[in-house]
């Protein structure tokens, strides 16, 4: 009895079957890769926001500490105005804490934020919008608050997540007031 002919056709994969199986197989994979990726980039990308919401939050706490102390006391936030328009650098790696000092070559790589502060007056011009902000506002100890005497401090941190991109930036603010 001759055993080929029970068996009519051939056992195991043809070269097509396993070159469409390892076509599929290799799309899984770049899928796979491709998804990696992108979760990379919007980890570091996230990791360097809250890095900079960190910083601003914490530069608008020491300012805030500061108080509005200041002569005359016609102006009395003047030590917080004098803070318009500083502006300074800060390094921060994933590993490590916030530095105001540039890191050495072959360190680990660091963020670098650009930290700005501004300084307003609550109004500007004329414009003084509905309910009038230079109205007196009644404090608890029976005087009035004039709101010339408040400011808004606003802290901005940018930086540039690769060479050549556009920056981005976190803002806080906050209004002050003796």
């Amino acid at each position: 009895m001759n055993r080929r002919r029970f068996h009519a056709h051939p056992r195991g994969l043809s070269i097509l079957e396993t070159i469409a199986t390892a076509a599929v197989l290799m799309l899984g994979i770049l899928g796979i890769m491709l998804t990696l990726g992108t979760a990379s980039r919007h980890n570091r990308r996230n990791n360097n926001l809250s890095q900079a919401s960190l910083i601003a939050e914490q530069e608008l706490e020491r300012v805030v500490n500061l108080r509005c102390v200041g002569e005359p006391l016609n102006d009395p936030c003047v030590n917080i105005k004098q803070l318009d328009n500083t502006r300074r650098d800060v390094w921060w790696s994933a590993n490590g804490r916030m530095t105001e000092t540039p890191p050495l070559p072959g360190a680990t790589p660091q963020m670098a934020y650009t930290l700005t502060l501004d300084v307003d007056p609550p109004f500007e011009g004329a414009e003084t919008g509905e309910p009038a902000l230079n109205r007196a506002i009644p404090l608890p100890h029976a005087s009035n608050l004039a709101l010339h005497q408040v400011v808004n401090v606003r802290v901005t941190v940018s930086w540039m997540e690769e060479p050549g991109a556009p920056r981005r930036a976190v803002a806080l603010q906050t209004r002050m007031a003796p």
